[in-house]
């Protein structure tokens, strides 16, 4: 796969993020004690509204450039849409700027799991969905399974819960993206990636043990396969990293092991 890296440089130097909002998490709950990218761990960051899983074999720089071009999407798609509002507009613009910045993405449609399956809570329903998504992958769903349950059980202070419930939670809905990167040989990335909304009757609090079944609550997703070449991943990277710098620290995680 080719990619126009004057293109993604050019089109990243012209984004404007200014009055995105900045300063408002306390430092410590971005700067707590935390492992680094390391490619010989599965690990997981929360990026705003989205929960990414890196596979052991994806290196450091690779982690740190798909980190940085998912919060560069999200605080693009902040900035121009009101998700509460119009969310499915705001997922169309997260998705724009991830391809103009070289991420090929091989989008499904919509589907309402309202209904369907067994799952009651939230977080039961994206290990359901992400069951079929990554069959026959027993081992990637294990991680993706790991990343759900770390993020249910951590401390509510934690900057993964401080993240993810601001970035997720806008009143009556919710809207969230569950994301597993992996390498090939050919030295590609793919990412996995889920993409979740609710519509509720009332305001959504604690949105992974939300049992949207007995609220009747309508739960969508959209569930796609994302290819990334490399080379345009890495030399796009610095760019990206500059851009979205001076908001790491309040919609950034800390790296957990899983």
């Amino acid at each position: 796969m080719t990619a126009d890296i004057k293109a993604i440089q050019d089109y990243v130097r012209n984004i404007d993020l200014r009055g995105t909002p900045r300063g408002i998490i306390h430092q410590s709950a971005a700067e707590e004690a935390s492992e680094v990218f390391d490619k010989a761990k599965n690990q997981a960051q929360v990026v705003g509204s989205g929960v990414f899983s890196f596979v052991t074999g994806v290196t450091t720089e690779v982690r740190e450039a798909i980190s940085d071009s998912a919060l560069l999407a999200q605080l693009v798609a902040n900035k121009r849409i009101d998700v509460g509002s119009e969310p499915l507009k705001w997922f169309k613009t997260y998705f724009e700027v991830l391809q103009n910045v070289g991420w090929t993405m091989q989008e499904g449609g919509w589907d309402d799991y309202s209904t369907s399956g067994t799952a009651v809570e939230v977080h039961e329903k994206i290990i359901e969905i992400m069951t079929a998504v990554l069959a026959p992958a027993p081992a990637a769903l294990a991680i993706i399974t790991s990343t759900v349950n770390a993020l249910k059980g951590m401390n509510p202070d934690s900057s993964w819960i401080t993240i993810f419930s601001r970035e997720t939670q806008k009143a009556k809905i919710a809207k969230f993206q569950i994301g597993l990167v992996e390498k090939e040989e050919a030295g590609d990335v793919f990412v996995s990636l889920l993409m979740c909304l609710i519509e509720a009757d009332k305001t959504i609090t604690q949105v992974l043990v939300f049992k949207f079944k007995q609220d009747r609550a309508k739960f969508q997703a959209n569930s796609g396969k994302i290819s990334i070449n490399r080379a345009a991943l890495v030399d796009g990277g610095p760019g990206i990293r500059a851009k979205i710098r001076a908001y790491q620290a309040d919609y950034l995680s800390s790296i957990t092991d899983i």
